[in-house]
This record gives C-alpha cells, structure tokens and sequence, in this order.
C-alpha cells in the first residue's frame, strides 16, 4: 500500500512541475522567434497547426519516465487577437495554394505564407526533461525542439514553395539558447 501511495504522490508532483513548465508558454516564444525571424521579408502571413499531445497519466520507474493514453488535442489557447498568427489544421496547410499570377506587378500583392506543423514528438522532450527538472534539481542540460514549416510564395509569376526546419536549443530553465533554420530546397 506504501508503495502505491508514494507512486501516487511521484505522479502527482510530477504533474504537479509539469504545469510549472507551461508548453504553451514555450510555444508562444517559439512561434514569437519564428515570426520575428520571417517577417523581415515582404508581408507574411503565419499559421499553425495548434495539435498537442496530453497525457493521461504519467509515471517515473526504474526504467525512467513512461507517459500513458496519449491524446492530441487542438489547443487553440495559444492563438488570441493579439498574435500575429492564427490556428488552422494541418490539412489547411497542406492543401493552401496560391493561384498563378499572370499581370505584372500582382506578385506582392500575395503575402508568403508560412504554416507551422505541430511538433508532437518534440513536445515528449519538453514532458521528459521536465521531468528531470523535477527530480534532479541540479543537473544542467539541453535538448531540441524541430519545428517542420512549409513556405508558400510568388515567383516569377507561379507558386513556389519549399519546407524549412527550425532547430532550437534549449537548457534546464527552459530558455532558448539559440536556434538555426535549414531549407529543404538548399540541402
């Protein structure tokens, strides 16, 4: 019975700092960097895929952390009024297409268009080391999070487009130390 109280009480304050470490605080930073990066091009329009996965119970052996009943949920808390972005669905950004332009001079008048997909199996990282957070106070770490985003745009009168990777750094208080974007179309 001591042992499934003490199971019981690991799982609940292992909750308990994973609620400390709020996703969508650090989402709305991700996606703050990601805007403040691309909107030194020409006008941009951003969205995102707002799927997250939640978890019904988790639980820390000998094995380390097993996260059970996963759910994925559209968690559009992280869009509001005040965002620059707005929450679609992935099939959104999949299928948006832009139409070929035939006057001259009607390119700009299309923004390029930028659709973040959700990075679920990042979003395991960030539950893990919250939990290392938790229960190894001490230890320094870093880990990544990928963000896939799939660009769209006018050149040269047709659509383009193309997928870059945002890599972001993070350490043990959850800050981003620096991130890097690779394209798919100059690999």
């Amino acid at each position: 019975m001591k042992c499934v109280f003490y199971l019981f009480f690991i799982s609940i304050s292992l909750f308990t700092e994973a609620q400390e470490v709020n996703p969508n605080i650090i989402r709305g930073k991700l996606y703050e960097i990601i805007y403040n990066d691309i909107s030194k091009e020409k006008e941009v329009q951003l969205v995102i895929d707002p799927t997250v996965n939640k978890f019904n119970s988790y639980e820390l052996n000998e094995f380390g952390l097993k996260l059970d009943s996963v759910k994925y949920v559209n968690d559009k808390s992280i869009c509001t009024k005040v965002t620059p972005y707005k929450c679609v669905s992935k099939f959104e950004i999949d299928s948006y297409k832009i139409s070929d332009v035939y006057k001259e001079g009607k390119e700009s008048v299309f923004p390029v268009f930028y659709g973040v997909y959700s990075p679920s199996d990042s979003w395991y990282n960030l539950i893990y080391y919250a939990a290392v957070k938790h229960f190894e106070k001490n230890k320094t770490f870093q880990f990544q999070v990928i963000l896939p985003i799939r660009k769209v745009w006018i050149e040269k009168k047709k659509m383009q487009e193309d997928m870059i990777f945002y890599q972001f750094w993070f350490d043990e208080n959850f800050e981003v130390l620096k991130f890097d974007k690779k394209s798919l179309s100059k690999i």
